[in-house]
């Protein structure tokens, strides 16, 4: 099983530091989303593609700020999610996946479909389409996109995506995705609180920051956000 996840926590104190602090993050559960048939490098599967949940704990330095349940997207299609927990950095975007940090331009553009979003696709309740759109659309970025908008599309290139029955992708998450897609390089105001969650053997998470309101907050209002997992069929 493979997995994918996005968090709401306070996380501004990482977005540039060049030391990692370390967190145990432990897989917990699934969230809004749809399956997918994804191929990546020539290589094809379906997933659950879409929100995951982790809880996160005994964080050191300042990750210990982050310690709670989360919701978190992922990075990358070639690792799992542990539900046993492990020891992760926390580093900044731009340095996952860990096997192949996606640099500057790519984390920049992460940051913009966040910006987008606006904290809907982290919410308890959260559309389908929302959820299964801003993962695919983080994958297309760290894979295809090369600095234009016309390399973001999950029909052609190293990245693509289907429904399971190999037809094309439903109207609704194709408006949601053609949406992110156009915030890339257009945001006046980026989302700038975002931190990665990197392991070398467990599947590396994106979690998002102060910029969305806490998990705590969420909880009152009954938004929690679940997480999203894509999972091998």
């Amino acid at each position: 099983m493979k997995t994918a996840i996005a968090t709401t926590v306070a996380v501004a104190a990482f977005c540039g530091s060049a030391n990692a602090d370390f967190i145990n993050v432990k897989f917990t559960g699934t969230g809004s989303g749809q399956n997918a048939r994804v191929t990546i490098n020539g290589s094809t599967h379906d997933y659950f593609v879409g929100q995951l949940k982790h809880t996160l704990s005994a964080g050191t330095g300042a990750a210990a700020a982050m310690n709670g349940p989360v919701v978190t997207y992922c990075s990358d299609l070639f690792q799992s999610v542990t539900s046993s927990g492990k020891t992760y950095d926390v580093v900044g975007i731009d340095q996952l996946p860990g096997s192949n940090p996606m640099g500057a331009a790519k984390a920049s553009a992460i940051r913009d479909i966040y910006t987008v979003a606006a904290g809907a696709q982290l919410a308890l309740g959260a559309s389908n389409a929302l959820a299964c759109a801003f993962q695919l659309a983080i994958w297309e970025i760290v894979t295809d996109y090369n600095g234009t908008a016309a390399s973001l599309n999950v029909t052609s290139g190293s990245f693509k995506a289907k429904k399971t029955n190999n037809n094309s992708l439903d109207s609704s998450v194709t408006t949601q995705l053609n949406n992110l897609f156009a915030g890339v390089g257009h945001q006046s105001t980026q989302y700038s609180t975002l931190a990665g969650l990197r392991s070398g053997s467990a599947q590396d998470q994106i979690v998002a920051g102060s910029a969305v309101p806490t998990p705590g907050t969420l909880a009152a209002a009954g938004l929690i956000g679940l997480a999203g997992l894509r999972r091998r069929r």
